[in-house]
């Protein structure tokens, strides 16, 4: 019942290796970044949106890196599952 959401694979590894979270992922493939043309089109929102609406998701932990960028991402995908 719990997602969490991650910029990259690697974020993956390293959360279930450390057994941080007992829930099932969600990859981005990246982060929102203006600087280098990264737009909510290039990255796995619409599925992580479509993915909540299906259900069965009842909590959704957004994992992302502490950045301007990954707080940026995270706001915006925050936004996107209201």
């Amino acid at each position: 019942a719990q997602l969490c959401v991650v910029e990259e694979v690697a974020d993956l590894w390293a959360l279930d290796r450390a057994r941080l979270f007992p829930g099932r992922y969600h990859v981005l493939g990246g982060r929102l970044s203006a600087l280098e043309g990264v737009r909510p089109e290039d990255l796995a929102i619409e599925s992580l949106v479509a993915r909540v609406a299906a259900g069965g998701i009842d909590e959704v932990v957004l994992a992302m890196n502490a950045t301007l960028e990954g707080a940026t991402t995270m706001h915006y995908v925050a936004e996107r599952l209201e």
